[in-house]
């Protein structure tokens, strides 16, 4: 049995990881994840240039709304196809829906066929955004009211936001409003969306922060690490925003460096332990083996 020589540990880490420990990252989501796309801010006070357009759009394989390409981000894309899929799996599921006197009560969705979501919308290019706010606008006597974002402050640019329906809603309604809610669907997304990376971006009770009215049917994917802590601290994107802004701020005050600690967090990322044989043997006969982080 080959022996562990004193068990040569290599860290793989470089030097330059030191730094990192001048300052320690406390907050409960990595830099990696921070300075990821995922993380992107887009709203009215955080705009995208004209000419923002993700280089890894593909066409979406989840049942569409129509017959025109939708796009997404390659990782949202796989992501909403998982979703939709262990939806179709859900045969049974309490929901609420109010009634006339406006008072909620309970129901149970059953159904052998599961949960059918469906996608509306993806990916929507500055200019296609820019004809659909005016038009909105047209319509609305020229009244912004929070309904149609004006162009570069739609997430729909960034390939990471959707808008998903179900099929039964989808095929009854021309617009989509906030009845949608009273869906077994939308209340199973708000749920469960997170596990997949999304989160539902526009929360009735954020609206003052979104500036967005309420919006059951819109995703944006953030990643499950993000998603996480947004949905275990009933957060919005702006909130989270400012958290980590902050958290970031901190960090470099007391001399960490972002760099360095996205290299640690690499290294933790690490599928445990890596062996290498040595061309170097013990008494035993046995070559040694250096273990790798």
């Amino acid at each position: 049995m080959k022996r562990l020589a004193a068990f040569l540990l290599v860290l793989t880490v470089c030097a330059g990881c030191s730094a990192a420990l001048a300052a320690e990252w406390v907050f409960p989501v990595s830099v990696t994840e921070l300075e990821s796309n995922r993380a992107l801010m887009v709203n009215r006070d955080h705009k995208l240039e004209e000419s923002y357009k993700p280089d890894d759009l593909v066409k979406a394989t989840v049942k569409c709304a129509s017959s025109t390409k939708i796009e997404l981000r390659d990782e949202v894309a796989e992501a909403l196809q998982k979703m939709f899929d262990d939806a179709l799996l859900v045969t049974e599921y309490p929901y609420r829906v109010k009634g006339s006197g406006g008072v909620w009560s309970e129901k149970v969705f059953k159904s052998d066929g599961g949960l059918r979501l469906i996608l509306k919308s993806g990916y929507r290019s500055y200019g296609t955004q820019k004809t659909t706010y005016n038009n909105y606008l047209a319509r609305n006597n020229g009244v912004d009211d929070g309904i149609s974002s004006p162009p570069g402050a739609s997430e729909h640019q960034t390939g990471l936001a959707c808008d998903v329906l179900s099929v039964d809603y989808n095929a009854s309604n021309q617009y989509m409003n906030e009845t949608f809610y009273q869906t077994p669907e939308a209340q199973w997304m708000e749920e469960n969306c997170y596990s997949y990376g999304f989160i539902l971006r526009y929360a009735k009770d954020k609206e003052d922060l979104t500036r967005v009215p309420y919006e059951p049917w819109h995703l944006r994917y953030v990643g499950r690490e993000i998603a996480g802590y947004i949905k275990t601290n009933g957060l919005c994107m702006e909130e989270f925003y400012e958290a980590y802004q902050q958290a970031l701020s901190d960090f470099a005050a007391a001399g960490g460096d972002r760099d360095a600690q996205k290299l640690l967090e690499a290294t933790r990322k690490s599928n445990g332990l890596e062996s290498t044989v040595l061309d170097i043997y013990g008494e035993d006969g046995d070559a040694e083996i250096s273990l790798t982080f």
